[in-house]
């Protein structure tokens, strides 16, 4: 699939496609980490938990690449601030797996850190679209 011309300066500086986008990268790590990390959670009263936390996982990539292809800055703003949504989501969904002994501190550590990193980078492109439309006072 070709990248469309209209993409935004920031967007096309940084990527020529969604693969090479920084943000997406590292929601698929992300979201495979915790993966990796879930993956012990096999008793039955656990696997919701850990059913329900890599769901969210797996809809922040989605996010980021649903914002990626809109054409719109108020759409694009939209499908980011919804990865951001899910990635607090996410914070809380590990905090609470944590607590339950379903990952390791180490774990969740490396976790939080990736979720950081990810939360900035959402930021920024969220801080770029709303200097480019104005909407300075509508962050979040």
């Amino acid at each position: 699939m070709r990248v469309r011309a209209r993409t935004l300066p920031i967007l096309a500086a940084m990527a020529s496609g969604i693969r090479d986008l920084k943000v997406w990268q590292e929601s698929v790590a992300l979201a495979a980490d915790c993966v990796k990390a879930l993956k012990v959670a096999n008793r039955r009263e656990l696997m919701a938990v850990a059913d329900e936390t890599l769901r969210i996982a797996l809809a922040v990539p989605s996010h980021v690449a649903d914002g990626y292809a809109r054409y719109a800055p108020v759409e694009q703003r939209e499908a980011y601030r919804a990865a951001r949504r899910e990635l607090l989501r996410l914070e809380g969904a590990l905090a609470v797996a944590r607590r339950a002994d379903l990952i390791p501190a180490q774990a969740h550590a490396m976790l939080s850190d990736r979720i950081t990193i990810v939360l900035r980078l959402i930021g920024g492109y969220l801080v770029y679209l709303d200097r480019e439309t104005g909407d300075e006072g509508n962050g979040g």
